[in-house]
C-alpha cells in the first residue's frame, strides 16, 4: 500500500506542474476573488429570490461572458480532460 501512496504522491506532484493545473489554479483564484464576479453572482441570486427573472437572466448573460468566468471555465474543462486521460491510462 505504501508503494501505491508513493505513486499517487508522484502523480500529484507531476500534475501540479502541468500547464493545465497552473492555468486552472490561476483562474480559480481570480474567479474566487474578483469583486465583479462576486457582485454579479450576488445580484443574480437576489434578483432570482425576488422573482425578477428577466433582470436575473440579463445579469446571468453578463456573468457567463465575463472574461474571468470564461477563462476559469475553459481552464477547468482543460484540466478535466487531462484528468480523464490520466484516469483512462490508470484503468
Amino acid at each position: 500500500m505504501d508503494k501505491v501512496i508513493e505513486k499517487a504522491k508522484e502523480l500529484k506532484a507531476a500534475l501540479d506542474e502541468t500547464p493545465e493545473m497552473k492555468e486552472y489554479l490561476k483562474y480559480k483564484d481570480l474567479y474566487e476573488n474578483s469583486e465583479d464576479v462576486i457582485e454579479l453572482k450576488h445580484n443574480i441570486a437576489n434578483l432570482r429570490a425576488n422573482g425578477k427573472l428577466n433582470e436575473a437572466n440579463n445579469l446571468q448573460a453578463l456573468y457567463d461572458n465575463h472574461l474571468i468566468v470564461v477563462n476559469y471555465q475553459a481552464s477547468k474543462e482543460a484540466l478535466m480532460e487531462l484528468l480523464k486521460t490520466i484516469q483512462s491510462l490508470i484503468k
